[in-house]
């Protein structure tokens, strides 16, 4: 979903490391923050709390920290990313699914698909030798130390490594910080998704989809 801010300046002592269940709490609360107005309408039923909760819990199911990597700071996790070749595999997505299930129950989890279906993806239909990046989240004390960048390098890293041609990733229309932090490291806007449906849910307008070609020096 992007980050609230933008990212200037750099952090001492930053490591990058795959996160694990054990990370749950911690990047609830993070991911919880990033999705922004989205966060509490769709995923939490009104609360935030309850947001942060079910993130957790979701990440700490089987296969729900897949694709993620934590940034620390003097050994506190600061940050998270998730990015990968595709964005869910079929075993990812009964993962999901099955941890849907389990954090919402039948019921929960059949409100939740039908909040979702309001978010319409601005990601083109068809793009090739693409990599993906998602859940780009920094803690609010700890922004603009140069924490999201080294983050959004290590996806960049794996692009170039999963012989990727371009990194992609949608951002909110009217989160200003989050879009000009991604313009500042290349990408620019392909495609936007406008959904008053979603408007009149969270207030947020819709997505814009970004991305930039991979380089010999990412």
């Amino acid at each position: 979903m992007g980050i609230a801010g933008g990212d200037v300046g750099r952090a001492p002592g930053i490591s990058i490391r795959p996160a694990t269940a054990s990370d749950a709490d911690v990047v609830g609360d993070l991911m919880a923050d990033a999705a922004g107005p989205l966060a509490a309408p769709i995923w939490g039923g009104g609360s935030i709390a309850r947001t942060q909760e079910r993130f957790a819990g979701m990440f700490g199911c089987w296969g729900g920290s897949d694709h993620h990597f934590v940034a620390s700071v003097d050994q506190r996790v600061v940050g998270v990313i998730a990015h990968a070749a595709v964005r869910m595999d079929p075993w990812q997505s009964l993962r999901a699914s099955l941890a849907t299930l389990r954090v919402y129950g039948v019921l929960g989890s059949l409100t939740l698909s039908w909040r979702m279906r309001h978010m319409v993806s601005a990601e083109p239909a068809m793009v090739r030798n693409s990599y993906s990046v998602w859940n780009l989240a920094v803690a609010k004390d700890q922004r603009r130390r140069g924490i999201g960048s080294r983050l959004l390098e290590h996806a960049h890293a794996g692009a170039r490594e999963a012989g990727a041609l371009t990194v992609g990733l949608e951002v909110l229309i009217g989160n200003t910080g989050a879009i000009r932090f991604y313009e500042n490291a290349g990408y620019k806007e392909r495609r936007r998704r406008v959904s008053e449906r979603l408007r009149k849910m969270t207030g947020a307008a819709g997505l814009i989809y970004m991305d930039r070609a991979v380089k010999d020096d990412d």
